[in-house]
């Protein structure tokens, strides 16, 4: 499951993802992300806890 954004500023992309556990997301790192030739580095962040998470706009 993840998302895939174009976006500004120090990166190119932006990919949510969401995995199993730590050695589902090194699979998929190392695996899936390392096999694609033009991606020239990566950077992780994780979320530790979700605060607040709404999907819509109210009109």
């Amino acid at each position: 499951m993840g998302e895939c954004y174009n976006i500004s500023g120090d990166f190119d992309f932006l990919l949510k993802v969401q995995v199993r556990g730590m050695k589902h997301y090194q699979d998929f790192v190392f695996n899936k992300l390392g096999s694609v030739d033009s991606i020239g580095s990566t950077h992780s962040t994780f979320v530790m806890a979700e605060v607040k998470n709404i999907h819509g706009v109210s009109i």
